[in-house]
């Protein structure tokens, strides 16, 4: 299933922590990277055009460890008004099945988030996407980072809503499933009744049972529960008490006009999870 990676860097200090990731996407079954800067071109912003040179130096500094570990690494460089845009544009030409994207932002107060590029590419993408969270080490301060990927199918989380949309992140967790130690499935009732695909809690249990089961028939541990609340704060927080080391959740939203936007789940899970 992931064979391919196209991973989108920057140049702040935050990406090394995330390229000090990347090895361990090899138990994932990656075996090619590819990682790309976007030089943002536009009327305000064009200080990085022309200094291609240096930033593949960069990025081949950057990939020597990569190749080390095992990995088929490439570097590449392109321009664009549009970064999120161009990292799709690359993932579709290399033929990446996975793209990896940081969680830092250029704007920081007590911590670091989901950057406008990052946002505008999860929305967008119709390709799995691994969301690197990274923290700072220091207060106000994005010089010091690490990235929280230590062992990501040491524990696993599926979040389910049982829709169409939902069914890829099923058949991603199993996937994975065989190389983790413990694969977690849950359902959320909203409180409000806006739960996506609606179901009783009876009927939710036997469905989350089924996906545990086929879970050990890939030979990690299931576990399965059901949870009342606000989705994304009800998974988060799930996630948190249980040190879950990787969440998978479908994208797709409610709105059947466009099938590409975000949920709203996802999106708020990907500003507050602490965690891929």
């Amino acid at each position: 299933m992931f064979e391919t990676a196209l991973v989108a860097l920057d140049l702040a200090p935050a990406e090394q922590p995330i390229v000090d990731c990347l090895p361990e996407l090899q138990r994932w079954g990656v075996r090619r990277v590819i990682l790309t800067h976007v030089i943002q071109v536009t009327y305000h912003q064009f200080s990085g055009y022309g200094h291609e040179d240096e930033y593949r130096a960069w990025l081949e500094k950057l990939a020597q460890p990569l190749r080390n570990s095992g990995l088929d690494v490439e570097v590449r460089i392109r321009n664009s008004g549009l970064p999120a845009d161009e990292i799709l544009i690359a993932a579709a030409e290399f033929g990446a099945d996975l793209i990896v994207i940081g969680s830092r932002g250029h704007n920081l107060i007590s911590k670091l988030f989901l950057g406008s590029v990052a946002r505008s590419v999860i929305q967008k993408t119709t390709l799995p996407l691994l969301l690197e969270w990274v923290e700072p080490t220091a207060a106000g301060t994005e010089q010091t980072c690490a990235a929280v990927c230590t062992d990501t199918l040491r524990h696993i989380l599926l979040a389910t809503d049982f829709s169409a949309s939902a069914s890829a992140a099923e058949a991603a967790a199993i996937h994975l499933a065989s190389k983790a130690e413990q694969v977690d499935c849950v359902y959320v009732i909203e409180a409000n009744g806006n739960t996506t695909t609606p179901i009783s809690t009876s009927h939710a249990e036997t469905a989350l049972r089924a996906l545990s089961q086929r879970i050990e028939v890939s030979g990690s541990r299931g576990n399965h529960t059901v949870l009342q609340g606000r989705a994304s704060k009800e998974i988060a927080d799930y996630a948190q008490s249980r040190n879950v080391s990787l969440i998978v959740v479908g994208k797709r939203g409610q709105n059947p006009l466009a099938s590409l936007v975000i949920g709203s789940t996802a999106a708020n899970l990907c500003e507050i999870a602490g965690r891929p």
